[in-house]
């Protein structure tokens, strides 16, 4: 901790004829510095939000954690006012700064259950495809939504570009399949959307492809553009929403965590095939709550038309 010997203190001293001279110490404030900025990582903690865990049908709270990091400058303070002051000194209290979590039980008030879950299969071995699907989750994953909020799914995720980590596969464009930055978003899109779908949250605003896909039935696919179109939802609900979402084996899965209600959900959809590369669905929803009907509605229209004969794998 840079202390030392304050020889000249103690010869002073001992020159003016006291006859018992303490010993002295003084604290090298750049080596204690050293010291200290080594022995940080090993005091140092990261915040951990609380979160909702889904335990079979029950939902347990885990609390969250503070974060502590050393306060270096705080630290050096205590170190040469305890040593300098008493070179007998065994224990001193080091200097943190806390910090809070963003999300905290109190947040999490009102979440008691499972109100929706959706999932998705997916090619693991389409590795740049993965690696896009699994950025976007790890974004999305922890999403707290307080009452009246909007999801968005392109604010959350932000831009796809390489630099944060997005890879080229194969987009649609216009009918067609292209090399495009973040192919595998437009998944992690529709299975969240499918997720909110079931949860009876009102949509506000939704694209379908230009093609139907594998992975999801007709009129129930979403896609995403960043900067021209978006998925978005609203909580419409009195208490808060917590978005789950993980990647594991071949499925990608969005489950919704909130207030238990006895409300059900079912999805119809109508489609009628135009031509060979021609489809358009219709998307509807109803909502029973105790069993009785209490929102029917059309979610929205799907056209899909494409230049090529094979669908999305």
């Amino acid at each position: 901790m840079g202390a030392e010997l304050n020889l000249g203190w103690m010869l002073g001293r001992a020159a003016r004829g006291q006859k018992f001279v303490p010993l002295k110490l003084r604290v090298n404030d750049a080596l204690a510095l050293k010291s200290l900025r080594r022995l940080a990582p090993q005091f140092q903690m990261q915040a951990r939000s609380a979160r909702p865990v889904a335990v079979g049908t029950k939902v347990q709270i885990r609390p969250e954690q503070n974060g502590v990091k050393l306060n270096v400058g705080g630290c050096l303070v205590r170190i040469k006012q305890s040593l300098e002051k008493n070179a007998g000194t065994r224990r001193i209290a080091l200097a943190a700064n806390r910090s809070q979590p963003p999300i905290t039980r109190a947040r999490l008030k009102g979440i008691n259950a499972v109100i929706a879950t959706y999932s998705t299969n997916f090619d693991p071995g389409n590795v740049k495809r993965t690696g896009n699907m699994r950025l976007g989750i790890k974004a999305i994953n922890g999403t707290l939504l307080s009452p009246d909020e909007t999801f968005s799914l392109n604010k959350t995720v932000g831009e796809r570009t390489q630099a944060r980590g997005y890879r080229t596969t194969i987009v649609f464009e216009n009918g067609y399949k292209v090399p495009g930055i973040g192919g595998g978003i437009s998944q992690v899109t529709g299975t969240l959307f499918n997720a909110a779908l079931l949860a009876g949250l009102p949509i506000t605003s939704y694209r379908t492809h230009s093609q139907p896909v594998a992975y999801i039935p007709i009129g129930r696919d979403a896609t995403v553009a960043y900067g021209s179109f978006d998925m978005k939802f609203k909580n419409n609900r009195k208490t808060p929403i917590f978005i789950s979402y993980t990647l594991q084996g071949d499925r990608a899965t969005a489950q919704l965590l909130g207030a238990k209600t006895n409300q059900k959900v079912s999805l119809r959809v109508t489609s009628k095939k135009i031509g060979s590369h021609e489809i358009k669905a219709q998307l509807y929803r109803t909502i029973r709550q105790n069993g009785k009907v209490v929102a029917k509605a059309k979610v929205g229209d799907s056209h899909y038309k494409w230049k090529d004969s094979d669908w999305m794998d």
